[in-house]
């Protein structure tokens, strides 16, 4: 057996090192303070490091403390050992960023040992799970961690945390190869013999040899010492996040077999979305950011977003203007955490302008206001329709804006829903929204059916939360024949999941369905086509990603192709011509397209939200804001994912677990993600309120999350996630 010279030698030199910094490391150290208070002790050197489960942790005099509560001024730490059964220590400490206080004292001795082992551990954590640490650099810690410094795991141990930590890259030897043990003899000895180092090596290198397939390296072949070129960039490319899509990627990089297309690279092909974690690699090298979780990231993506601007047309809600907020836990005058719009969107500034002006005129004018500039009133509903139809992919005389959604969704129905003998059934989702459901049922039985024999709703398979697109499509072909209606969401409201309109309308007229959709959470939110995908009928509200206020303004679709079809239906006067409405002898002259289902004249303090709004997509576009949809949700995922998944590697709780209902692939969402919970989400919820978060609940166990496109940002999204880790701290350690 031979070894490199230069291989020897650097070992060599690894020995003379007491401690040898890794990039990611996130470690403060500070210097000597002088302090006054006699309650103060002489601050030589403190070290505030994450633990391997993630947490924050403060290390003084031999002591190691837990984040207990951060304030503006201070930070408050409390002793690991405060809630060990058998210990119940009381030590807790107050920093600033001058002084240290014990303003408790420790029921234990301090253990430096420990503490100078944990420090080290983290390093170690840290280095194995950072995507731009590569071998050589954890070669050396491992190194370090072999000698005497006592406490410290043996190599053995440190492959196993190791292998965990990067079992999604595949980066070390598998638990079935030549297990590494602990050197025969300590490295850390200047005088260590070449005998001796060359032992060493061997165990080093077997716990660095890049597996998942590859054969052991024999350190005889010197070309095989260090990665190749293709498998170093490969380490980089992939995320930290628990990703199964890079799992299998990184799999076939490192193995004998040949590479397969991943899902990645297919999701690049059929679309041409950006891959988030990719991306987010990307910025990180450009802008020598080691950390992919760290905050600086954040604020590097804001500072690339060129969408940044339009958060400045909105109202954006503070911490001080947010009920049951704990102002111990945040700063009252920063801006709030809002990740709500899914519910109700912010409002835009010039709404508030464009109001004063109408409230001007009616003020003025009175009745006059109907006909007269700005925004007559009788058409103020016109005003709008063009810009509305562009974002729901449909022709001008296709839409209109009016009343709310459910009894927009009436109003199809009564006309649409026309149940015979054999075709009377109305196909849904399993858990639409309630209002959804319960006008389905009322159309059944107001036609003289049953709910039980009319109504079918497409469930999920076992154990999964969303609908499969082959099951919705298998229903379809399986009962198609006696289906009257297909009524769908297009972006389901629990789960978050956008289903594919095209294609299940295709499918539902090839079996001579109507086919009609809810598309209250993908209004604004998603690109649609409904004339171009033959869509019969829509409805959506506007209060959500159109921001339009509470009960804003509803809109309508009808498709073109039934611009000259007289069905009945509920009719009202604003349904008759504009032209000869006003003659009033009870003769309709039914209006053409979307504007013949009209019933009420249009609300004008509704119609001005709207215009406010389209005012600001004039100067971006639906397409754009995907773009940055998919980049703000697909942060949001990673970050929750290598923080808080069942499957990740680096779980910050053990009780509380957190997994994402909404699917992973960006063309199945929009800007929702829905975390599911397995503790009482009313505590989660609880915990995230004081901490200035606004998201909404939905039982049984779900808490959506909505990083909006038009004025949320990376910074918020990062904001989130930091909250809600430290509200399931408080949760974790409260169970």
């Amino acid at each position: 057996m031979t070894i490199r010279r230069e291989w020897c030698e650097y070992l060599a030199w690894l020995t003379s090192l007491r401690h040898v910094p890794i990039p990611a490391l996130r470690q403060r150290t500070r210097s000597s303070v002088e302090l006054c208070c006699s309650t103060r002790i002489r601050l030589m050197s403190y070290n505030i490091f994450r633990s391997k489960k993630g947490f924050e942790k403060l290390g003084y005099e031999g002591y190691l403390y837990n984040l207990d509560k951060r304030n503006a001024n201070y930070t408050l730490w409390r002793c690991e050992l405060s809630k060990k059964p058998g210990h119940k220590c009381s030590g807790r400490a107050k920093l600033t960023a001058s002084t240290i206080e014990v303003y408790t004292a420790h029921s234990h001795p301090p253990d430096h040992c420990k503490l100078e082992a944990d420090i080290l551990k983290s390093k170690i954590y840290e280095a194995a799970e950072d995507p731009f640490t590569d071998s050589k650099s954890l070669l050396r810690e491992a190194a370090h961690l072999a000698s005497t410094t006592p406490g410290v795991p043996k190599l053995c141990s440190m492959q196993r945390v190791i292998s965990r930590k990067r079992r999604s890259t595949q980066c070390l030897i598998g638990a079935n190869k030549s297990e590494a043990g602990r050197p025969p003899k300590s490295i850390s000895d200047p005088c260590t013999s070449l005998e001796v180092l060359i032992a060493a090596s061997e165990h080093l290198r077997l716990l660095f040899t890049p597996g998942s397939g590859m054969e052991e390296v024999n350190t005889a072949d010197n070309s095989k010492i260090r990665l190749t070129a293709l498998q170093t960039d490969a380490l980089l490319k992939t995320s930290r996040g628990d990703n199964a899509v890079n799992e299998e990627a990184t799999c076939s990089t490192f193995s004998d077999h040949p590479q397969k297309e991943s899902a990645t690279e297919h999701f690049k092909k059929e679309s041409n979305e950006m891959d988030v974690n990719s991306y987010l690699s990307e910025v990180s090298r450009e802008a020598h950011i080691n950390d992919l979780m760290c905050y600086d990231l954040a604020v590097e993506l804001d500072k690339r977003d060129p969408l940044r601007h339009l958060r400045d047309e909105f109202y954006y809600p503070k911490m001080k203007t947010i009920p049951r907020v704990d102002y111990s836990l945040v700063n009252e005058d920063d801006d709030c955490i809002y990740m709500c719009g899914n519910s109700l969107g912010l409002m835009l500034k010039s709404t508030r302008k464009y109001m004063d002006i109408q409230f001007e005129k009616w003020a003025n004018m009175g009745v006059c206001g109907h006909t007269e500039e700005p925004l007559p009133w009788a058409h103020c509903d016109e005003a709008v329709v063009e810009g509305i139809a562009k974002l729901v992919g449909a022709e001008p005389s296709e839409v209109a804006l009016m009343n709310g959604l459910t009894v927009n969704l009436h109003i199809f129905l009564a006309a649409f829903y026309k149940p015979t003998k054999n075709r009377h059934k109305i196909l849904l989702e399993s858990r639409a929204f309630p209002s959804d459901h319960y006008a389905i049922e009322s159309q059944i039985r107001l036609k003289g059916f049953t709910v039980e024999d009319s109504m079918v709703c497409v469930e999920p398979r076992k154990d999964e939360d969303c609908l499969r697109n082959e099951d919705i499509l298998s229903v379809i072909e399986r009962e198609g024949d006696s289906i009257a209606i297909i009524m769908f969401s297009g972006l389901q409201y629990y789960t978050g999941q956008l289903f594919d309109i095209e294609a299940i309308t295709k499918a539902g007229h090839k079996k001579g369905c109507i086919v009609g959709w809810n598309l209250a959470h993908a209004f604004a939110n998603v690109p649609l086509s409904l004339h171009e995908w033959n869509v019969d009928f829509a409805c959506w509200c506007t209060y959500k990603y159109g921001s339009s206020s509470a009960g804003g303004l509803a809109g309508a679709f009808i498709h073109s192709k039934y611009n000259s079809d007289k069905r009945e239906r509920m009719l009202g006067w604003w349904a008759h011509k504009a032209s000869t409405r006003f003659i009033m002898d009870n003769k309709l002259e039914l209006d053409d397209g979307a504007a013949g289902y009209r019933i009420s004249n249009p609300p004008m303090m509704l119609v001005v939200p709207l215009q406010a709004f389209l005012e600001v997509m004039s100067k971006t576009s639906l397409e754009e804001l995907r773009k940055k949809s998919i980049l703000l949700t697909g942060y949001l995922e990673f970050l929750i994912n290598h923080h808080l998944s069942p499957n990740s590697s680096t779980g910050k709780t053990k009780k509380v677990q957190c997994s994402i209902m909404t699917p992973s692939d960006p063309r199945q969402r929009g800007c929702q993600l829905s975390l599911k919970f397995n503790v009482d989400i009313v505590k989660v919820f609880e915990e995230l309120t004081k901490r200035g978060v606004v998201v909404d609940k939905r039982y049984p166990n779900v808490i959506r999350v909505t990083p909006v496109h038009l004025y949320n940002s990376f910074r918020d999204v990062h904001r989130f996630v930091e909250a809600l880790l430290d509200s399931l701290d408080e949760i974790e350690h409260s169970v």
